[in-house]
């Protein structure tokens, strides 16, 4: 019965009854006036002490552009499709030009193993995590652990990475986890129709944020690379062997006809020669097979260099990096505004639980 009265309340509100609501709003919010000067000041009061507390943040920037000579699709297409983003994208295309790119610099696996590669950092040699965890105080606070395994947790350098314990494990998630999440790091392209991709990281030491986006770019484009040119690196190589091995075949074959070219070739030992000819038919041979063997070496050699990809770096981080400070002026601005809101908006509750109370429009 009483939902029945208040849908016909709600079905009867006129305009005149919004008017006059706003008009009694108005006026609890003027007579509430000093409470909301005092919180507005309350909140600017904090929003000051934050810019004092909250430390800046380092943004370094790289853009760059793949160079991809390769004829069979481009780009990252074949690592793409080893992560099972190759269906996403027709057959043509660098996958520079596409989001395989941008899923494959922020996967877990190029994070992490930018975190664990070596740097100096502040003078002292360590892997990226160690640098991130001594200026974000996380080793302050393993330290106080009583886990034995917590208290004496480090990533020293050259660990291999099967040896990790659940800990270890678990820390480089969670700093994958922030940097992802937290959109600390941004990949992405200027243009759909251009293939420049940007990378910018943010953090709040200036040298770690250059340093891990000169990284990131490195061992992505050294995994690309190896990946992409692993079969005809290969074929180089076998090539190579074989031909090595047809020219000792044909040096010997040489020096073996030149030790019998003193041989009397006449009518009374004409079979003595029989060995030198043979050698002499045999160095032939591995010349003509070593030339052909040559030429396919040198094709395929052409191919391996016409496969590897070349980046070309366009604007790299530099010192000074952009910094992002809290003011002191916009850190009261946002905290009085923040705190005004929020005490208008608690008022404008109370009003609005008393007056279901009442015999009002509400």
């Amino acid at each position: 019965m009483e939902q029945q009265i208040s849908k016909q309340k709600y079905q009867g509100l006129s305009l005149s009854d919004i008017i006059a609501f706003f008009q009694s709003w108005w006026k609890v919010m003027l007579s509430k006036w000093m409470i909301i000067v005092i919180v507005g000041l309350s909140g600017g009061a904090l929003g000051l002490v934050a810019s004092f507390l909250v430390k800046p943040k380092y943004t370094a920037h790289l853009s760059f552009a793949l160079l991809d000579k390769g004829s069979s699709g481009g780009g990252l297409a074949s690592i793409a499709s080893s992560f099972g983003f190759g269906g996403l994208f027709g057959g043509g295309g660098s996958a520079f030009s596409g989001d395989n790119l941008l899923q494959i610099l922020q996967s877990r696996n190029a994070i992490e193993s930018t975190l664990l590669s070596p740097i100096v950092f502040e003078g002292d040699s360590m892997t990226m995590i160690g640098a991130y965890a001594r200026f974000m105080k996380m080793e302050k606070d393993w330290r106080k652990s009583k886990k034995a395994e917590i208290n004496s947790l480090s990533f020293p350098i050259g660990q291999d990475r099967n040896s990790f314990t659940r800990v270890q494990d678990s820390v480089l998630h969670e700093v994958y986890f922030r940097f992802v999440n937290s959109r600390l790091l941004k990949v992405a392209r200027r243009d759909k129709k251009i293939s420049i991709v940007t990378v910018d990281f943010k953090s709040q030491n200036e040298q770690f944020s250059k340093l891990f986006v000169e990284k990131l770019m490195a061992s992505t484009y050294e995994f690309y690379k190896d990946t992409r040119t692993s079969q005809s690196r290969t074929n180089v190589e076998v090539m190579q062997h074989t031909a090595d091995s047809i020219r000792n075949l044909y040096e010997t074959a040489m020096q073996r006809a030149a030790g019998m070219s003193l041989v009397n070739i006449n009518m009374a030992n004409q079979m003595a020669g029989v060995p030198r000819m043979k050698y002499e038919n045999d160095a032939q041979m591995y010349a003509a097979v070593y030339g052909e063997v040559l030429k396919n070496l040198e094709t395929l050699k052409l191919d391996l260099a016409r496969e590897t990809p070349l980046v070309q770096i366009i604007d790299s981080p530099r010192y000074p990096l952009k910094k992002e400070k809290l003011g002191k002026i916009k850190g009261v601005a946002l905290g009085g505004i923040l705190g005004g809101l929020l005490i208008v908006g608690y008022l404008t509750l109370m009003m609005l639980k008393q007056s279901s109370k009442s015999v009002s429009v509400f």
